[in-house]
């Protein structure tokens, strides 16, 4: 071991990892396993998901003993030969910068893989990860916003810089069909309708990356189901936040709405409270009931469930909200919109942006020249009690 007196990041203690169980005294491959002190605090400031993601790229490293797959040629060198110095191992989003002899394996580092997060193109090679988020500019999303308004609030929101860790006090799960920059600003302006009296500068963006429409959907039936991967990782970023004692004000918007609440179903069969931690979901696809129950169980205080347009087929139709042959009906007719398809901006879709009444929707659509969807919504207005 190395003298105490050393800074963290040199001195070198037994790493245990209990996927494959080996202890301080265990040589995998016939080498001692160690790690920094700085590296390991790292490892123990992660979440269950990050953890077992570095726990398997340890255990690639053991089973190749250190050297990689393809180096089966180093077998035919002198052992003192077989020395690598920096090398790097993959564990999902995040690095590890490892050394490696004859007799031991040493993880130096361990930190976030910039090649493995942020913008992609397509963007279908993003990946889940959690991003802080800061405000740039004062224009928020409301009933007299204009299309000019409507242009800056894209630019709203900065750089996304990717985080191991949720520290601060609001966090949002984008829906399906989400690039990274559209989900970036798109839940700032969520966030700004849910919790308008906190005027939030920062949040934490858990990102749910897109497949394209087709996974998306397999996805959103999946976690109704069954669990996604995607799933899984924010249930533990839910229970980080709670050993940190770190309560949580979420936004939820679409298909987030069904990642949340399968994720905190999983946190109630661990038997783990959630309390002091508080929801609102934005035209989820999520069954309300079901998410209700969920949170009650878990201690999680529901803020708004019921931001939803009659117009948008994804919480009345997907998500079991309203059924019946009207909203059926309602609901058909804006399916484009929902969708994006042609001439139709998203301030137009009933779904994208935040629900605020049916007379912002009106003046949406006839600010972009879609009188004759207005005038089926002024149609319904009297019907629906004018909402």
């Amino acid at each position: 071991m190395q003298e105490s007196s050393l800074p963290e990041h040199h001195q070198i203690i037994p790493l245990e990892n209990p996927v494959n169980g080996w202890g301080p005294k265990h040589k995998p491959n016939g080498k001692k396993l160690l790690i920094t002190k700085e590296a390991n605090y790292f490892l123990r400031n992660l979440n269950t998901y990050q953890r077992n993601e570095v726990y398997r790229a340890v255990s690639r490293l053991v089973t190749e003993g250190g050297y990689g797959a393809s180096s089966g040629g180093f077998k035919l060198k002198p052992m003192f030969m077989r020395a690598k110095t920096d090398g790097i191992a993959a564990a999902g989003n995040l690095n590890l910068v490892y050394c490696v002899n004859s007799d031991e394996i040493v993880i130096s580092s361990i930190g976030i893989n910039k090649d493995a997060v942020g913008s992609k193109i397509p963007s279908s090679n993003e990946s889940a990860q959690l991003y802080e988020v800061q405000r740039k500019n004062r224009v928020r999303y409301h009933e007299k916003t204009s299309v000019a308004d409507l242009k800056e609030i894209e630019n709203s929101w900065g750089f996304p810089v990717p985080t191991v860790e949720i520290k601060t006090e609001h966090a949002a799960v984008n829906g399906m069909l989400n690039d990274l920059n559209k989900a970036t600003w798109l839940m700032g302006t969520h966030l700004d309708t849910a919790y308008w009296g906190d005027s939030p500068e920062q949040y934490t963006l858990f990102h749910n990356p897109t497949q394209g429409v087709f996974i998306d959907l397999f996805e959103c039936v999946q976690d109704k189901i069954s669990t996604s991967k995607v799933c899984r990782h924010l249930a533990s970023v839910l229970t980080d936040c709670q050993r940190k004692g770190r309560k949580v004000k979420w936004i939820c918007h679409s298909q987030g709405g069904i990642i949340f609440t399968r994720a905190v179903e999983l946190v109630n069969d661990m038997g783990i409270s959630l309390q002091g931690h508080k929801v609102v979901i934005h035209a989820g696809g999520n069954d309300r009931d079901r998410a209700i129950e969920a949170f009650k169980k878990a201690g999680i205080e529901v803020i708004d469930i019921d931001r939803d347009s009659p117009f948008d087929m994804v919480p009345n139709l997907a998500g079991g909200k309203d059924r019946s042959w009207s909203s059926f009906k309602r609901c058909l007719r804006f399916t484009l919109y929902v969708a994006g398809f042609g001439d139709r901006p998203m301030q137009t879709s009933p779904h994208t942006l935040p629900y605020l009444n049916l007379e912002c929707s009106i003046r949406h659509l006839q600010m972009h020249g879609k009188h004759k969807a207005a005038k089926k919504l002024i149609d319904e207005q009297n019907r629906l009690g004018g909402c």
